[in-house]
């Protein structure tokens, strides 16, 4: 497969390759590198140009194909956590778990993309019993931008949540902030689903587990002179997870004191924030993530 992909697709600026046994799409430009994988079209890193890398992943995780790579950017969808129905279905829908085909890539000297696509097939069809197509295109320009694009070809709407689950590489989480969420209703799993409102900027203190309710700004993670900035549209929601210790030393496919290096902030449609999707109908959700210092 991975000769197969070199032979369409790589050119200055785009190269292919294999890890372990998960295919891999390198873009690199005068902007920066980021670095997808075809399993769950996962974003696995992302370097500006002149900076450090930005994404965090596991130095356990897999790369057999056996479970999605812990960390990076997961595309959870057509469902955002536990299955509303039924608790065997995986966690974050399939689209994690499944792979994705390449189907274009474009390179220039600050602007290159990959666009992934993942079809409704006999296997999703044993999950959710919906035709759908997903497209997503990563874009790397002078920030990284994630465009996921759910289309509805069948007769009958559905209602769906999903998630960019932003997985990034902090300093120390227990000494950061999170602005842009002042003012939110939020619900907190970590505390037994309790509902709040967040009425200045979140001092990460993990184990922390919020889905931030109809959000539609920026929301900017602190971390000490640099701040990376998302921003987002056709998202109603933000969550902010961190496992803490207890959570960490749950995961097989984590250290138990990586925990500390990594924040995740999604761009979301989850819980109180669903939609739904007509017959025909197209819906985008974009997350562009960028890193300034101060």
């Amino acid at each position: 497969m991975i000769d197969q992909l070199r032979q369409r697709f790589e050119q200055p600026g785009v190269r292919l390759f294999r890890r372990d046994r998960l295919d891999m799409v390198e873009l690199s430009n005068a902007a920066g590198s980021t670095v997808i994988t075809t399993l769950g079209a996962t974003v696995l890193s992302y370097i500006p140009a002149g900076g450090d890398e930005t994404i965090w992943v596991s130095d356990t995780a897999c790369y057999d194909g056996s479970r999605p790579v812990r960390g990076g950017i997961p595309v959870c969808w057509p469902w955002f956590g536990a299955h509303p129905d039924d608790a065997s279905l995986p966690a974050h829908g399939f689209a994690r778990h499944a792979y994705w085909d390449l189907v274009a890539v474009e390179s220039g000297d600050r602007s290159s993309l990959a666009r992934f696509r993942l079809e409704s097939d006999r296997e999703t069809l044993r999950h959710w019993p919906h035709p759908f197509r997903l497209e997503l295109v990563v874009t790397l320009g002078d920030a990284l931008r994630l465009e996921l694009q759910a289309h509805n070809p069948g007769t009958e709407t559905w209602t769906i949540s999903e998630a960019l689950h932003s997985y990034f590489r902090v300093t120390d989480a227990r000494r950061l902030t999170v602005s842009g969420l002042e003012g939110l209703a939020y619900w907190d799993k970590q505390a037994g689903g309790v509902r709040g409102k967040q009425d200045i900027p979140l001092a990460i203190d993990p184990p922390v587990d919020r889905v931030f309710f109809d959000h539609r700004a920026a929301a900017i993670i602190h971390d000490g002179d640099r701040d990376l900035r998302i921003d987002k549209t056709g998202s109603d929601s933000t969550v902010v997870w961190n496992p803490g210790p207890e959570g960490a030393r749950s995961l097989s496919d984590m250290p138990d004191d990586d925990w500390p290096g990594m924040l995740c902030v999604e761009t979301a449609n989850a819980l109180d924030n669903r939609y739904s999707l007509g017959d025909g109908k197209t819906h985008t959700l974009t997350s562009e993530i960028r890193v300034t210092t101060r």
